[in-house]
């Protein structure tokens, strides 16, 4: 029997622990994976801690009388999109519109019968965000992932859909990756050797990230952005099956499958839920900067979605140098992603371009501290660019054992 809430998270924030559990006892039937926390701001530390596709609000739970609605203002001034589905009681119908104003999705009355209307509630809700994720993904997130799946989504011919969906699922690994690399405590990382660097297989980004993630002082946007596909082992274990049909199709000893295709849709649609939801991860290059004597104001393209880079403007604490890729962050000082990616400017149109970091130029064999670095364009097109900073191998180094 399909379980309709597989690999589903949600969390439910409700004070009456017991009723909660009675309540959402259909959900963990479907398949739903479930976790509890009592209060408003509990509810926040999980959901800043690990991905969820779901929230449950209780109305009437701490901090205040009426904690749901502080929940969920708190939500919605952070730029949180999850979808939330309030659980109201008798005398809260005022309540209840606030937290549809607030951006609450739906509600339903709490009572005897209301388990199998909330298991329809929020397999309807989820369904519908999945549904969109992936237009939503290619309009919302950044440029090296936007594009990609876009590519995905165009794709009409079910013997090349596996294909684009692989290399959609490889542009988020590489992305995580660049992402853990700019902003964990260098160090060299198991199984991550020169060999393997010089030209970086999807499975390459996977055993960065999965390093990455257990590394010291690991970077908590990183941790966040590998969590939205990967949050746990079985996840992780089904990426690592992704990446061994890589394999098989590369070298002719697989055929691309129905089957597969359908789990490959199912994790890409759950990444780009999730990812969509946090509203929190954007790209940029610095084209010019003032100082105002305490803090820079910069002028940013902003790399986001399949179109032109969107002009924009961030504060930091310390200056930043003009073509640069950023990582924005709102509750964090933007953070350089060089050597990993780097922009380059269109030399007939101006458009600014993000490149990945895509290898070595030369093999180990001529390996020197002058060696370097690969790279290739994120986006689609093919008008010529101009010069662009590069990086060398000493770089990277740092992160290879022996």
């Amino acid at each position: 029997m399909t379980q309709p809430l597989a690999g589903v998270r949600i969390l439910v924030a409700d004070d009456q622990h017991d009723v909660a559990r009675t309540l959402c006892k259909p959900l963990h039937k479907a398949g739903a994976a479930l976790r509890y926390v009592g209060d408003g701001q509990a509810a926040l530390d999980a959901l800043a801690a690990q991905p969820f596709d779901l929230v449950l609000v209780d109305m009437k739970m701490p901090p205040e009388d009426w904690g749901g609605l502080w929940l969920l203002s708190r939500l919605a001034a952070g730029g949180q999109r999850v979808p939330a589905l309030v659980l109201s009681g008798e005398g809260a119908k005022q309540q209840v519109k606030q937290a549809m104003r607030l951006g609450a999705t739906d509600w339903i009355d709490k009572g005897d019968d209301a388990g199998r209307e909330l298991l329809d509630r929020c397999v309807k809700i989820v369904g519908d965000r999945l549904e969109q994720a992936l237009a939503a993904a290619s309009d919302r997130l950044p440029t090296p992932i936007a594009f990609r799946i876009a590519r995905y989504i165009r794709t009409t011919d079910p013997d090349k859909q596996l294909a684009e969906g692989l290399h959609a699922l490889e542009s988020i690994l590489r992305l995580a990756a660049t992402v853990g690399l700019a902003t964990t405590p260098p160090a060299p990382l198991r199984g991550i050797t020169v060999e393997r660097l010089a030209s970086p297989s999807m499975g390459t980004w996977f055993d960065l990230c999965t390093a990455l993630v257990g590394a010291p002082g690991a970077g908590t946007k990183f941790k966040q952005l590998f969590s939205w596909l990967a949050p746990d082992s079985t996840a992780r274990q089904s990426v690592q099956e992704f990446i061994t049909i890589r394999n098989g199709l590369a070298h002719g000893r697989a055929t691309a499958r129905r089957a597969d295709r359908d789990r490959l849709d199912a994790l890409l649609r759950r990444f780009a839920h999730r990812a969509v939801s946090a509203g929190s991860l954007d790209l940029a290059v610095p084209t010019s900067m003032t100082f105002d004597g305490s803090k820079y104001a910069v002028e940013v393209l902003v790399l986001r979605g399949t179109g032109k880079p969107i002009p924009d403007r961030v504060l930091t604490e310390d200056p930043v140098v003009s073509g640069a890729v950023l990582l924005l962050d709102t509750d964090a000082e933007p953070v350089v992603l060089a050597p990993m990616l780097a922009s380059a400017v269109a030399e007939a149109s101006g458009t600014v371009h993000c490149l990945q970091f895509d290898g070595l130029q030369r093999s180990r064999a001529n390996l020197s501290p002058a060696t370097p670095l690969k790279y290739s364009r994120a986006d689609e097109g093919d008008e010529a660019i101009g010069e662009y900073p590069t990086a060398t191998w000493p770089a990277l180094a740092k992160w290879t054992a022996p």
